[in-house]
């Protein structure tokens, strides 16, 4: 079996349980699901049920696990999260990263929170983990429409959505991420989009599509309403359910997003044949290579 000890919000739910479909698919094996940390986890919420997927995984209280088992895994995570700040310290984290990775894929650990794809050795465990965010199209490439459809919401959307979505389908609708929370913006991990680099993009693609118009997703609607002036007409998308607010972006034709799992997804799920997808050149600060969440669609501008 397959277990995916998730966390994060919903795009990083996202990344960890699509990589899990492409090793389920690889070992014939089901997927399980372990989302306890959102008991105590108050900034994000478990949300990948309300995605097709969650139709065909199972829940880790559902299965029958051993206590051995059990402190088996929580043990080695442990010691995995020790091993990266010694070599943090020692400033080896690109050198050792790929090396912890294979060498724990072969005992069926996939632990990796670095920003970086890593090739993984197969191996027949009966018991399989995958601990971290896999933030890279590359771990699923070769089955990215099946994850397509099945990260898609599940559930029917209320009639304030509809008139929304509808909206989208009848424009040449562009879903602007602004990511601005307290959460993010104190966090020295995360190098934040300045308003320029949003303006820029908007402006590259309403010179491509002048028929263009701009639709809002944030994480703090009324601080961008206060903070950011905009150099062409905008409406905001707020008070739905991050769930809801996925399909609603996912179903724009064009992008400009914020380095944020959530936005990627958004941009991914589209269906729009040409798009157009402006992301930030440089997604965070605390790595020095570029990180492989890129995709060859996107366009970087200097955030």
């Amino acid at each position: 079996m397959i277990i995916v000890k998730l966390m994060g919000g919903l795009g990083n739910q996202m990344f960890q349980i699509a990589f899990a479909k492409k090793l389920a698919i690889e070992n014939n094996e089901e997927i399980v699901i372990d989302s306890s940390v959102y008991s105590k986890y108050k900034i994000r919420n478990f949300s990948l049920n309300n995605l097709i997927i969650s139709d065909s995984i199972n829940s880790i209280e559902e299965i029958d696990l051993t206590q051995i088992e059990l402190k088996y895994l929580r043990l080695t995570q442990k010691i995995y999260h020790i091993v990266q700040k010694i070599v943090k310290v020692l400033g080896l984290r690109s050198y050792l990263g790929e090396m912890i990775y294979k060498s724990l894929s072969r005992k069926g650990l996939y632990y990796n929170f670095t920003p970086y794809y890593y090739n993984h050795a197969k191996n027949s465990k009966k018991l399989k983990c995958l601990y971290g965010y896999f933030q890279s199209e590359r771990y699923f490439s070769d089955i990215k429409q099946q994850v397509s459809e099945l990260l898609r919401v599940n559930k029917k959307p209320n009639v304030e959505e509809k008139i929304v979505l509808n909206e989208l389908n009848s424009c040449n609708a562009v879903g602007v991420s602004i990511r601005i929370g307290d959460d993010y913006i104190k966090s020295s991990s995360w190098n934040v989009c300045t308003e320029e680099y949003y303006y820029k993009g908007m402006e590259y693609i309403y010179n491509k599509q002048p028929d263009v118009e701009f639709f809002i997703f944030s994480d703090d609607t009324q601080k961008v309403k206060n903070q950011y002036k905009f150099n062409y007409p905008v409406k905001y998308i707020e008070g739905f359910k991050d769930y809801e607010s996925l399909r609603m972006l996912y179903t724009c034709k064009h992008f400009v997003i914020s380095n944020s799992s959530f936005s990627w997804w958004g941009a991914f799920l589209s269906n729009s044949e040409h798009k157009i997808i402006i992301a930030p050149e440089r997604w965070n600060n605390n790595f020095e290579k570029k990180p492989d969440i890129y995709t060859d669609n996107m366009l970087l501008i200097r955030p």
